[in-house]
């Protein structure tokens, strides 16, 4: 039932019996903000320097992994401010092809509405795979110069 929960159109009202009722349009409004706060929290989590330092001191070989890797100076593609573009990138592209999946939905029974209202698991997957595989991008350089002139449009266009 908890799985059925996560990945049908049944919002946490179905999973816990102490949730109020709500509407479906509030439930997904709930989980993609709550998605988005993920993904705040873990950005934020990243820009922190102690991050970058403790792993340099609990991960056995880190130094060598990111020569490896080919993560830049102090693993700058794990923590910082590049993994927060690379993070961002993928939620940007999550919400960018939620846009033209749900585009002219006109009610809640068409089969893109019960996707753009449920099947939450997955979404949170797919969530996490862009994400993580924005990490394998390989032109950092380009990819940062790239995403630093779409945040500076975004950031113009919002004023």
């Amino acid at each position: 039932a908890i799985l059925a929960c996560c990945c049908g159109i049944a919002a946490c009202s179905l999973c816990c019996s102490c949730c109020p009722k709500i509407k479906q349009s509030t439930s997904t409004r709930f989980m993609y903000a709550l998605y988005f706060i993920l993904v705040t929290i873990l950005c934020c989590i990243m820009m922190s320097p102690t991050v970058a330092e403790k792993m340099n001191e609990n991960i056995p070989f880190y130094s060598q992994i990111c020569n490896q890797i080919q993560a830049g100076e102090k693993c700058s593609k794990l923590a910082g401010y590049s993994a927060v573009y690379r993070v961002c990138f993928g939620m940007a592209c999550f919400f960018f092809i939620f846009i033209f999946l749900t585009l002219g939905i006109n009610n809640s029974k068409s089969c893109r509405a019960y996707i753009h209202n449920g099947f939450w698991l997955f979404k949170f997957v797919f969530l996490v795979a862009l994400c993580s595989g924005a990490f394998f991008i390989p032109d950092q350089d380009t990819f940062l110069e790239v995403w630093r002139y779409v945040g500076t449009a975004g950031g113009q266009h919002s004023t």
